[in-house]
């Protein structure tokens, strides 16, 4: 941004003066320090150098060997260093590279603030170059920034400026401001907390600056500062926001006894009291999602778990795909809605999310997963949502359905979908389990035709089962059944049904939990039904 009577321009020999003085604290700062608090570090700063900048830029130049040593001894010495600068255009002075502050310190301490026309400014384009690792062809761009963010670092994008984004085009419009959030969003998926640092050399256009600012933080688990109006703490902010790499961990519950360990120590991994579906805007204890209508999900984010502390920021996404076992992420799933910008204080919060339209037949697994640069998920994810679920407390799973099969009740049929998550074929066992409060009537299953085929052509084995038609068994034994050796093909996913009908003695609170295993026994994932006086 550009002002008429704020230009200014630091002389090119003091800028190269700023470079040389630095130079030998520089090395004798390269020693890594001997404690790392932040273990690795990736670090690119983002400058506005346009006129009305000057101060800002001169406070940073003079503060610049303390924000390097800061980031030296922050990482223990392991560390990669960017530096971009932006008017109308973006320029890539140092790619992002290990053990580089003394081309950081030469390259920023001959920077000058001058030009740039007049506000807006390409500041969404200089970080989606950063974020998204852009190359200089085809855009109004010098220099690739081609450096690969680490996985195991601590990675930051700080950003100085006065002005709203303005694309290339020297313009703000919505779409700018759309452009803005979506960069934010690929930050947060790679992991990157963005810090936007506002020096208001001009309140004109603060309303619509700040909030912007404000977004690209929060939505990353970054900071948002301002300055003074000449940015003559600009330094210190970057230092300050250099600290930000202590790990938050929000968790939800796979299980009532979950209490957030990782992976998952006991029980099954897709019972999540933390995710309940209400038919109104008012909390409830869960109920089956009506069909047709608009149902509100509920999802209890716990804070702080056992890997970390402090308030957390990120993302909610909620999913939905057919009732059972075995499903395949992320194929299998579709997302229904989300949140972000979530804010997790000390103690948790709950989070409501509205389902608009729910699907028939109104049967279905639900997944959350909580997305946070400052928590991300410790286990990479599989194809195999069982798994993702056990290792990683930001994934939480819920699988439970309400059947009213009470003496003088109709049969009510539930369905269950048979999956195979994995790239290769499989065979699983299927297993009803009722434990002492098992549910007290009649339970047939339906294979239908295809799996039952699969079923007899693999030897037809079971436990506490007895055929009753051509696909279907009746469950003998309500305490614990079993078919064997269903045969499945890579990603594929077949449909059972599971019919209850009331006995004398069946009573709110009994259960049947049918769920998948593979040969070695392991829990594939399933679906509890629980016995209730409504659904």
């Amino acid at each position: 941004m550009s002002h008429p009577l704020q230009r200014r321009r630091v002389p090119l020999l003091a800028a190269v003066a700023v470079a040389a003085a630095l130079a030998p604290a520089m090395s004798a700062a390269a020693a890594p320090a001997a404690a790392s608090p932040c273990g690795p570090m990736d670090v690119t700063i983002v400058l506005d150098t346009t006129g009305s900048m000057g101060g800002a830029l001169t406070n940073v130049q003079s503060g610049l060997n303390s924000i390097l040593s800061d980031v030296v001894a922050l990482s223990g010495g392991d560390y990669k260093l960017g530096l971009v600068s932006f008017k109308d255009t973006v320029s890539v002075h140092v790619d992002l590279a290990a053990g580089n502050q003394a081309a950081v310190a030469a390259q920023l301490g001959a920077l000058t603030a001058t030009g740039g026309s007049a506000e807006p400014e390409a500041s969404d384009e200089a970080l989606n170059t950063v974020v998204n690792n852009l190359p200089a062809a085809g855009r109004p761009q010098t220099g690739d920034f081609a450096g690969t963010w680490r996985t195991n670092a601590t990675k930051h994008t700080i950003m100085v400026t006065d002005a709203r984004p303005g694309g290339f085009d020297n313009a703000h419009t919505a779409a700018d401001v759309a452009n803005a959030h979506q960069v934010a969003l690929d930050a947060q998926a790679g992991g990157i907390k963005l810090t936007p640092i506002y020096v208001p050399t001009s309140t004109v256009y603060s309303g619509a600056i700040v909030p912007i600012m404000q977004d690209y933080a929060t939505t990353t688990g970054g900071y948002f500062y301002q300055t003074d109006p000449l940015g003559a703490d600009t330094a210190a902010y970057i230092r300050r926001a250099l600290h930000n790499c202590a790990p938050t961990d929000v968790f939800m519950r796979d299980n009532t006894s979950d209490a957030g360990v990782e992976p998952l120590v006991s029980g099954s991994a897709y019972t999540s009291p933390d995710i309940r579906v209400c038919t109104t805007p008012s909390s409830c204890p869960g109920a089956n999602p009506i069909a047709g209508a608009t149902n509100y999900v509920f999802v209890d984010l716990r804070n702080p778990g056992p890997g970390g502390s402090g308030t957390g920021v990120g993302t909610l996404r909620l999913y939905y795909t057919a009732q059972g076992g075995g499903a395949q992420w992320p194929t299998h799933w579709t997302e229904f809605g989300s949140e972000s910008g979530v804010t997790v204080p000390p103690g948790g919060t709950t989070v409501m999310v509205e389902w608009p339209n729910v699907p028939g037949p109104g049967h279905f697994c639900l997944l959350a997963r909580w997305e946070s640069a400052t928590d991300p998920m410790t286990f990479a994810e599989t194809p195999a949502t069982h798994t993702n679920a056990r290792n990683n407390n930001n994934i939480a799973w819920r699988n439970i359905n309400s059947v009213r099969a009470l003496p003088g009740t109709k049969p009510i049929t539930r369905p269950f979908t048979v999956g195979n998550p994995f790239p290769e074929p499989l065979v699983t066992d299927l297993v009803l389990a009722g434990g002492e409060r098992a549910f007290g009537g009649r339970l047939v299953l339906d294979l239908g035709p295809d799996l039952t085929r699969r079923w007899l052509a693999a030897g037809g084995k079971a436990e506490g089962v007895r055929r009753v038609g051509e696909t279907r068994v009746e469950i003998a034994d309500p305490r614990r059944a079993v078919l064997h050796d269903l045969e499945l093909k890579p990603g594929e996913r077949l449909q059972t049904t599971l019919t209850f009908a009331a006995g004398d003695t069946a009573a709110p609170g009994q259960t049947v939990r049918m769920f998948q295993t593979d040969q070695r026994g392991e829990d594939l994932g399933g679906v509890e039904f629980v016995i209730t006086e409504r659904e």
